[in-house]
């Protein structure tokens, strides 16, 4: 997601929550509180989980032939692959891809 949608997800998950909160006080039901509020938390989380890894590998990971052009960064990402575990990372060039 970029920037400027997540932005409007906050504020529309907002805006949703706190007509909510309106509605929940004149006895209507919290169906609109929560749809806000999980807006409001998957926006906020997808910026955390939708970046690129800049965390050190360890020795079990390998790079793949797979990258791209991150649309959010601009910058070109390596996708690095844990046999062991199946897992993958995307990893940032010029971040910490190196295996240590």
């Amino acid at each position: 997601m970029t920037g400027n949608w997540r932005d409007l997800a906050l504020i529309a998950g907002v805006l949703m929550g706190v007509g909510g909160l309106v509605l929940l006080v004149v006895g209507a039901g919290p169906v609109l509180l929560i749809f806000g509020v999980l807006i409001v938390i998957t926006a906020v989380l997808e910026r955390t989980y939708g970046a690129p890894s800049r965390r050190p590998l360890g020795p079990n990971w390998r790079a793949t032939d797979e990258r791209f052009v991150d649309p959010e960064t601009g910058k070109l990402v390596t996708v690095w692959f844990d046999p062991a575990t199946g897992e993958r990372r995307y990893v940032a060039e010029g971040e910490a891809a190196t295996p240590s």
